[in-house]
C-alpha cells in the first residue's frame, strides 16, 4: 500500500512538472509581435515579461492607439487582461482636435463592451505564426518579429 502512494505521488509530481515545463515552452513561444491577418497594421506584442500592447490604426485617420495589458498560458489557453485605463493615442497634425475626441469617445464605448479578461484556445504557435481560437472562429496571426532574446 505505501509502494503504491508513492508510485502515486511521484507520478502526480511528474505530470505536474511536465505541464509546467510546457506551459513556460508555449510562454516562451507565444513571446513576438504579431499582425492580425484581416487588419494589416494592427499587431500585439508579447513580451517575456507577460506583458502585450495592442497597436491600431484608426481606420483611415492619421492615428496610432496602443492598449497595454497582461498575458499568460492556463493550460491551453492564452488569457489576455486588457489595461484599457491606459490607452494611448498618436494623433497626426491633419487631425482636429474634435476628430480626437471622437476617436477617443468611440474607442472608449468599443472598450466598455469587452470582457476585462479574455481567454483563447491556443490552437498551434511556431516561429511564423500564432493560432488562437474563440467562440469556433479560429485567427491566424502572422509573426513579424520574434521578442526572445
Amino acid at each position: 500500500m505505501m509502494k503504491r502512494a508513492c508510485l502515486m505521488a511521484a507520478l502526480m509530481a511528474a505530470t505536474a512538472f511536465i505541464t509546467i515545463g510546457c506551459q513556460n515552452d508555449t510562454e516562451s513561444r507565444i513571446a513576438g509581435i504579431y499582425e492580425h491577418p484581416a487588419l494589416p497594421g494592427q499587431t500585439f506584442e508579447f513580451h517575456a515579461d507577460h506583458t502585450f500592447m495592442n497597436t491600431t490604426g484608426a481606420g483611415t485617420m492619421d492615428c496610432i492607439i496602443k492598449h497595454p495589458g497582461t498575458w499568460k498560458v492556463d493550460g491551453d489557453s492564452l488569457i489576455i487582461a486588457n489595461d484599457i485605463q491606459n490607452t494611448t493615442y498618436e494623433f497626426g497634425d491633419s487631425i482636429t482636435e474634435e476628430n480626437k475626441t471622437l476617436v477617443k469617445e468611440l474607442f472608449e464605448r468599443m472598450a466598455q463592451k469587452r470582457p476585462e479578461r479574455t481567454a483563447f484556445k491556443i490552437i498551434d504557435v511556431d516561429e511564423k505564426m500564432l493560432s488562437l481560437e474563440k467562440n469556433g472562429q479560429i485567427t491566424t496571426y502572422v509573426r513579424t518579429d520574434s521578442l526572445n532574446r
